[in-house]
């Protein structure tokens, strides 16, 4: 992939963690594109921080967490 390459998800969409070796790496559905604006200098910018997620773990329990999009694939 060339650096310059866009990665972008939709709510809604399925996706992992593409990272070899991780034990117990589930499904997670994305809820949506996380960003923050900050202003500097009198001039308001915003910042993509990633792409938050939702799964169950093995225990059932909700987790959520922000994940940079570089870090995630998508399932089919």
């Amino acid at each position: 992939m060339l650096d310059n390459e866009k990665i972008f998800f939709n709510a809604g969409q399925i996706v992992r963690v593409k990272h070899e070796g991780l034990d117990n790496v589930p499904n997670m559905m994305v809820v949506e594109k996380v960003s923050r604006s900050m202003i500097k200098n009198g001039e308001k910018d915003t910042v993509f921080l990633g792409i938050k997620t939702r799964w169950f773990d093995k225990n059932g329990v909700l987790q959520e967490a922000i994940f940079s999009t570089k870090d995630l694939i998508h399932v089919n």
